[in-house]
C-alpha cells in the first residue's frame, strides 16, 4: 500500500514568501517543498545560465589534458575517442568528435561491441588504434583495464587520457594517468556529472584555452543532454544547465539523425521533456548497443547521408523490438526462479543463466529491484565468464560490497545503486555467497513506499500558467522530484487496461461533469474496469502534455488512486 505524504507548509509562510520572491503561490509552494528558503538561490535554480558552468580547470589535471590535446592538433596527429557502448558513452564520444572536428583536430572514434569485447580500453583496441595511426586515445564514460594497458599504449607512442564518472578506488597508479573523474577529484566540487558531462568539461577546457567562444559548443548540447538524462544523474547544479540548454538545442537540432528520429516519433509539434528522452529517444539509441551493434549508435549522430540515417533508424526499431522480447523472457524466467526460492525473509536476489543476454540484464535487474524492493544481481554466462548487472536500494551500496571481494572478480565498476562485474565461473559460487552474506549483515529498515504530495490542486484548474510554473522547476529526477498533486471525488468515465498482464490503464477521468484524458502505469491491479464506473476516487497526479491525433493536448498522469465510496469499502475491509 502506497503511503500518501502531505506537505505541511503553513499558508502564511507561502503567502509571505510569494510576496517576497514575487512568484505565484504554486511556484512558491513547489520551491519551499524542495528546501529553498532564499529567493536568490531559488532564482538560480529556476533559471540556470550558461555562465553558471563551473571552471573546467578546477579539475587537477585539466591543464595537462588540454595541453596534450592541443599538442596533437598542432602536430596534426590523429586522436581517437574511445566511448562506452551505452547512451552516455556514445553521446560523450560523438560530442567530442563533432566539437574537435570543428577546430581542426584529426579525430576518429571507437565504440566497443558489448557482446564481443570487455569493458574499458585494452591491448586489442590499442593495437587497432596503432594500426590506424592514432597518437592519442581519450576514453569517455569508461576507464582502462589496467595501468599496464596504458604503459603498453605509451610503448607504441600512443598517449592516453582517461575521462570517467563512475565510482572507483583511487590508487597510487592513478598518478601516472591523465585522469579526469569528478568522483576522484579533490578540487572539482560537483561530483555528479555524467560521462557526457565530463566530455563537455574537456571541450570547454580546450575551447577556453584557444579563446574560442564556448557558445560554439552549445549547438551540440542536445547530445550531451541525452547522455545526461540516460545516465539518471541528480538534476542539480551543472546537470540542470546541460538539460535546460540541451532541450532548447533539441528543438532546432543540427544533428541530422536526431531530426529524422524526432519525425519518426512524431515529436515535431510536441514540447519535448526529459520523460520523452528517457522513454523514447534513449531506448532506441541504447537498443543498438544492447544487441551488439554499438558503433551504429555513434554513426546515427555523425552520418549526413539520408539513406544511411534511415537504415540506422530502421535498425533501431528492429533492435528495440528484439530487446523487449529478450527482456520479457529474462524477466519471466527470473520471476519463476524467485517463486521457487520463496519471498519469505528474502534479502536479495542473485541469479545466473547461460541463456541470458548480457546486454539487457541491467534493465531486468532494475525492474526486479523496484518490484521486490531489494538488491538484485543477474549474471549472464558465456564460455565460463559471467557478466553481471546489479541494482540496489537506498542504503545498500553494491559497489562497496564488490570492493571488498578482492581478486575474486575479474573487474567491477559503477555506482552505489547500479554496478556490474565480470567473474570467472570457478569463483561464481564464492562471489554469490559473499554478496548474500554482506546483504544479510547490513541492518537497514525497508523504506515505506510513499508519494510526497506538493499540494491539493483540482484538475479543473489546470491551465497554461500551471504548465509554465511546473516547467520552471524542471527537469525532474534525482534530487528534484516531479511535482505531485492531489484531487478528490473523481470518477472514471472509461477505462482500458493495456500492457503485459494488463499492468497499466488509460481512458477518461471525470470531475464535475468535465472529461479529461488520463493514463496510469503499474496501477492496473488497483482498479476493476466494471466496478470503477460506480465508484469515486481520490487521485495523486500531475498533468502532462502529449500528442493526440497529431495535436498536443494535456492529460492526467495518475500516480496512485484511493477508492472513496464508504459503501464499497464495507465489502473490501
Amino acid at each position: 500500500m502506497m503511503h500518501w505524504e502531505y506537505s505541511s507548509l503553513p499558508q502564511t509562510l507561502i503567502d509571505t514568501k510569494a510576496a517576497q520572491w514575487k512568484k505565484n503561490r504554486l511556484l512558491t509552494t513547489l520551491l519551499l517543498n524542495r528546501g529553498f528558503e532564499d529567493g536568490k538561490k531559488a532564482d538560480e535554480f529556476i533559471s540556470p545560465k550558461i555562465s553558471d558552468f563551473r571552471d573546467p580547470f578546477k579539475f587537477e589535471k585539466m591543464e595537462k589534458v588540454v595541453d596534450k590535446i592541443l599538442e596533437k592538433r598542432e602536430k596534426k596527429e590523429k586522436v581517437f575517442i574511445y566511448g562506452d557502448y551505452d547512451v552516455d558513452g556514445i553521446t560523450a564520444a560523438v560530442f567530442l568528435v563533432l566539437v574537435f572536428r570543428n577546430i581542426g583536430i584529426d579525430v576518429d572514434y571507437y565504440i566497443p561491441n558489448r557482446m564481443e569485447e570487455g569493458y574499458g580500453l585494452d591491448k586489442k583496441t590499442i593495437d587497432f588504434i596503432n594500426k590506424e595511426k592514432g597518437k592519442l586515445v581519450i576514453t569517455v564514460d569508461t576507464g582502462v583495464n589496467s595501468i599496464e594497458d596504458v604503459k603498453y599504449a605509451e610503448s607504441l607512442g600512443i598517449d592516453v587520457i582517461v575521462t570517467d564518472h563512475h565510482k572507483s578506488i583511487k590508487e597510487e597508479e592513478d598518478d601516472h594517468l591523465l585522469l579526469l573523474n569528478p568522483k576522484l577529484s579533490d578540487t572539482y566540487e560537483f561530483k555528479y556529472l555524467s560521462g557526457a558531462g565530463v566530455a563537455l568539461k574537456v571541450a570547454q577546457g580546450v575551447y577556453q584555452k584557444l579563446k574560442i567562444d564556448i557558445k560554439d559548443l552549445h549547438q551540440y548540447m542536445d547530445i550531451v543532454m541525452i547522455g545526461t538524462v540516460a545516465d539518471v544523474v541528480p538534476m542539480t547544479d551543472e546537470n540542470r544547465i546541460i538539460i535546460k540548454q540541451g532541450l532548447r538545442a533539441l528543438k532546432k537540432t543540427k544533428v541530422k539523425g536526431l531530426m529524422y528520429l524526432l519525425k519518426y516519433l512524431k515529436f515535431q509539434n510536441k514540447t519535448i521533456n526529459t520523460t520523452d528522452v528517457s522513454y523514447f529517444i534513449s531506448p532506441l539509441i541504447n537498443s543498438l548497443g544492447r544487441v551488439g551493434i554499438s558503433k551504429m549508435g555513434a554513426d546515427f549522430f555523425l552520418k549526413e547521408d539520408d539513406f544511411e540515417i534511415y537504415n540506422i533508424i530502421e535498425e533501431m526499431k528492429k533492435s528495440n523490438k528484439k530487446r523487449r522480447e529478450l527482456e520479457k523472457n529474462i524477466y519471466d524466467e527470473a520471476n519463476q526462479e524467485i517463486a521457487k526460492i520463496g519471498l519469505k525473509n528474502l534479502k536479495c536476489i542473485f541469479l545466473s543463466s547461460e541463456k541470458w543476454h548480457p546486454g539487457v540484464i541491467g534493465v531486468v535487474s532494475s525492474r526486479l529491484s523496484v518490484k521486490y524492493n531489494i538488491p538484485v544481481t543477474l549474471v549472464a554466462f558465456k564460455d565460463g565468464i559471467g557478466k553481471a548487472s546489479c541494482r540496489s536500494v537506498k542504503g545498500i551500496s553494491v559497489f562497496n560490497i564488490f570492493q571488498n571481494m578482492g581478486k575474486k572478480l575479474v573487474r567491477f565498476g559503477g555506482h552505489d545503486l547500479a554496478a556490474g562485474f565480470i567473474v570467472k565461473s570457478e569463483n561464481f559460487e564464492e562471489v554469490k555467497n559473499i554478496f548474500e552474506a554482506s546483504i544479510e549483515n547490513i541492518k537497514i529498515e525497508k523504506e515505506k513506499k510513499s508519494l510526497k504530495i506538493d499540494t491539493e490542486y483540482s484538475i479543473e484548474n489546470i491551465d497554461e500558467d500551471m504548465f509554465e510554473t511546473m516547467e520552471s522547476i524542471s527537469p525532474y529526477g534525482l534530487e528534484n522530484p516531479h511535482p505531485l498533486f492531489i484531487d478528490r471525488d473523481l470518477s472514471f468515465e472509461t477505462i482500458k487496461k493495456f500492457g503485459v498482464d494488463e499492468r497499466h490503464f488509460n481512458g477518461i477521468i471525470r470531475k464535475n461533469g468535465k472529461n479529461y484524458h488520463m493514463v496510469a502505469f503499474d496501477l492496473g491491479h488497483k482498479i476493476n474496469e466494471i466496478e470503477a464506473k460506480i465508484q469515486k476516487f481520490d487521485i495523486v497526479y500531475y498533468p502532462e502534455k502529449t500528442l493526440y491525433r497529431g495535436e498536443e493536448i494535456f492529460q492526467i498522469r495518475v500516480k496512485d488512486i484511493k477508492i472513496k465510496d464508504d459503501f464499497y469499502e464495507i465489502f473490501i475491509k
